[in-house]
């Protein structure tokens, strides 16, 4: 009993209690948000949210009980899984809204894609903490041909659902992986010039003619005002009709008289910005670059190569959510279909995000223990 009591005393001590706490504050305002966004109308959604964060909150502590060391060997398992249900989503999956993204598992709704992005991090976590030599000047490209085909396939699947925003996350994460594990600058420039002449050749013959929309939109998002170019111009309006202190909780006008398309799940840093104007978005900004560093942190803190491969592939996914998101709803970047971490309505972002924060904190309790 007593040595019961000390294994649990010190669970706690070493418990990473201010990056669970800022977690919770994060998604304390998504739920404040979220309620602002549909009370009006789809108070339901509100609901299944608690349910799925409850959910991932849940996942996320017991990931965390669980010595993360175990995730290498049921790397090669989960990714196998993944790639079968991302072949399944294409043979038998659920269409809505033009993209077949989900499989119908009953009293849910599962999209793989999601889980493409944890997988990742874990075989690239496997891979390269098991190659124990890293080259002096980094990897070259004969060293990075295994890690692409890796990598590729479950982007390809994910791009044929289609799903450009999702695919192109699964790239960004695996990317800042590899980076982290160290690149020749050779390997670098030539990937780089080979993205300038892949680009024009993807945009031409490869992208779906609505992606083409989305880029020529961006560019000049009033050449079709109100197609494609009505969620880009809607977004921008809210966040500027908040101005600096907002127009106070439950008063956005934009989406409750609903102006601003999905305003509940791509688009929902833009509710927050018209109530809590551009001090409130400031605030939730700081937020989540806080809670990067911690996790860079954490990764640098590490006591082994494969904790430390694992926490940056987690923090990646989140930060890169953050970009992408809010880069799109202020007009910097193109309309993709990627949430906001802990704001966004939907099941299996939240849940694939209370994955990334259980590994971190997975990572943080073991570097007191080894």
């Amino acid at each position: 009993m007593e040595k019961t009591k000390t294994g649990a005393t010190r669970w706690a001590n070493n418990f990473d209690w201010s990056f669970f706490g800022l977690i919770l504050v994060i998604c304390l305002l998504g739920l404040m948000t979220l309620y602002s966004s549909v009370y009006l109308s789809k108070v339901e959604v509100f609901y299944k949210q608690l349910i799925f964060l409850s959910c991932g909150l849940g996942l996320a502590i017991i990931i965390t009980v669980i010595d993360y060391r175990i995730f290498e060997r049921l790397a090669w398992p989960l990714y196998v899984l993944v790639v079968l249900l991302l072949i399944a989503v294409d043979l038998i999956g659920i269409i809505a809204l033009g993209a077949q993204r989900w499989l119908d598992l009953g009293p849910i709704h599962l999209q793989p894609s999601e889980l493409a992005k944890f997988s990742i991090i874990l075989i690239l976590a496997r891979y390269y903490s098991r190659d124990r030599a890293t080259p002096p000047q980094g990897y070259g490209f004969r060293d990075l041909i295994p890690v692409f085909f890796i990598v590729a396939i479950p982007m390809i699947l994910t791009f044929l659902q289609p799903d450009l925003g999702t695919a192109g996350m699964i790239g960004f994460v695996a990317v800042s992986v590899i980076f982290y594990c160290q690149v020749r600058w050779r390997t670098v420039v030539g990937f780089f010039m080979a993205f300038l002449i892949a680009a024009p050749l993807a945009y031409n013959f490869v992208l779906h003619d609505y992606q083409r929309e989305r880029v020529q939109t961006f560019l000049d998002p009033q050449r079709d005002p109100l197609g494609e170019g009505y969620h880009s111009i809607q977004s921008m309006i809210a966040v500027g009709s908040g101005e600096f202190f907002g127009k106070g909780y439950l008063q956005g006008s934009q989406s409750k008289l609903e102006f601003l398309p999905k305003h509940h799940t791509d688009f929902i840093f833009s509710s927050f910005a018209e109530e809590w104007g551009f001090a409130g978005g400031m605030l939730v900004l700081i937020l989540f670059t806080v809670l990067i560093f911690m996790g860079i942190d954490i990764a640098r803190k590490s006591k082994d190569k494969f904790g430390s491969i694992l926490a940056v592939g987690a923090t990646s996914l989140i930060s890169w959510h953050v970009i992408i998101n809010i880069g799109m709803e202020i007009g910097l970047l193109p309309v993709v279909g990627v949430p906001l971490p802990f704001f966004s309505y939907g099941g299996s972002a939240m849940i694939t995000n209370m994955l990334a924060v259980g590994l971190l904190l997975s990572v943080s309790l073991r570097r007191h223990i080894f």
